[in-house]
């Protein structure tokens, strides 16, 4: 017992040593003065920097050298990353001027390397975006060294929304959802992560007009419209998943209930005394009789029967 916790005392001394050592290593090179001019290019960075994930790059669409739009076609990896032309030369005594760790630069400062190329684009709001407020740089979402970028894949990218957004990762896996997992819907079908000009960064205006992309049987306009549809369709649904069939955030006839409430016939549940007998009760529960809750074109669709 007294050799274990020996061993485990000197593994926690090891352990703080190397933080130490980073720790200063890191305040070393953040001292360094910065390059002011340009090597010759991407084959002097290689040199050096020739491991996968510093090389992958060029596999990439920034890699694509016959695009003049390109960091390849251009200055290289010193298109992003600043001059590098004595950092090269002096061994490592400069530094490049943009390191891209969270320790040399803030969220601002390398969003704004991206948006040097990007911000004429449809990334064009991502500084006055809500991931931009909550210090979130593209570099955070985006492996750009990757040869295949996560969040760009339809499998792949609730894989790196979720790692901040974990309410959204429990819902994802609940019952009734969208089929996100299946790579059928990802949440830049709703929602766009650079910015928007309406809530929560959806891709419309509202969450009607973003859920009448897929759903345009429930837009309307109907001759008899039901107040909640029209209003927003997340009274009803929750788009991320729900325990409830059809996305419902309460089951019926609960969720109805939380509107009419004894109107015309008893709006309580339980005002029989024969409960199970009560076509409120079971299967569809109120849409057993109300099929067309999203609005009904019949002449006699009034209480949404038809």
């Amino acid at each position: 017992m007294r050799n274990l916790v020996l061993k485990l005392f000197g593994v926690a001394a090891v352990a703080l040593a190397c933080q130490g050592t980073f720790a200063a290593a890191a305040a070393d090179r953040a001292d360094l003065p910065a390059s002011t001019t340009f090597s010759e290019g991407t084959a002097v960075c290689t040199k050096c920097h020739d491991d996968e994930h510093a090389t992958a790059i060029m596999a990439g669409p920034h890699g694509m050298a016959a695009d003049s739009r390109t960091p390849a076609a251009n200055k290289g990896c010193e298109s992003c990353h600043g001059p590098g032309g004595e950092h090269a030369k002096q061994e490592k005594a400069f530094r490049p001027a943009q390191s891209f760790s969270g320790t040399d630069s803030d969220a601002a400062d390398r969003a704004a390397v991206c948006m040097g190329c990007h911000g004429q684009t449809a990334q064009k709001h991502f500084l006055t975006s809500e991931h931009s407020r909550a210090d979130v740089a593209c570099n955070d979402c985006h492996d750009v060294h990757a040869r295949e970028d996560k969040v760009l894949g339809r499998l792949t990218q609730p894989e790196v929304c979720v790692e901040c957004h974990q309410d959204q990762k429990a819902n994802m896996n609940k019952y009734s959802r969208h089929p996100i997992r299946e790579g059928k819907v990802v949440c830049t079908d709703c929602h766009n992560p650079h910015g928007a000009k309406g809530e929560h960064m959806l891709v419309e205006a509202t969450t009607n007009e973003t859920c009448y992309k897929c759903h345009a049987e429930k837009r309307g306009p109907f001759l008899f419209e039901h107040e909640p549809v029209q209003d927003d369709c997340s009274e009803c649904h929750n788009p991320h998943g729900s325990v409830n069939d059809q996305l419902l955030t309460a089951r019926p006839p609960f969720l109805c209930q939380q509107c009419h409430n004894d109107t015309r016939h008893p709006g309580t549940n339980y005002a029989n005394a024969n409960v199970a007998s009560s076509n409120r009760a079971i299967g569809r529960a109120c849409a057993n009789c109300h099929t067309n809750v999203h609005g009904s074109n019949h002449p006699s669709g009034l209480t949404f029967r038809r």
